[in-house]
């Protein structure tokens, strides 16, 4: 992700799948109320140590990598048709399918 926007809709997205509210999220990272309602909505932009405090209470981490790598983390769009995993993807325990803890069979 590379901008604003897009982090703030992805701990928006990652808020509304878990069913959690704002108020829940501010107790438990010490923001205000207002605070995470203003980073969700992508009108703020947060110190590092709040989105930091933020990502953590949803459960995410925040991981720089280097630019030619990223790439390699998007989700594919939904016509492509991956079979192969790059290390990095292995090492972070990614599936095929996207993101997540991988299952060993």
């Amino acid at each position: 992700m590379k901008s604003l926007p897009e982090f703030s809709e992805a701990l928006s997205q990652t808020k509304r799948s878990q069913k959690r509210a704002a108020k829940e999220l501010a107790q438990s990272t010490g923001l205000s109320s207002l605070a995470v309602r203003q980073i969700l909505a992508g009108t703020s932009a947060p110190k590092l140590t709040n989105a930091m405090a933020l990502a953590t209470a949803l459960g995410l981490e925040l991981v720089l990598v280097p630019t030619a790598m990223a790439a390699s983390l998007q989700q594919p769009s939904r016509g492509a048709s991956r079979t192969v995993l790059t290390d990095l993807e292995r090492l972070l325990g990614m599936r095929l399918e996207g993101p997540g803890p991988r299952t060993e069979g």
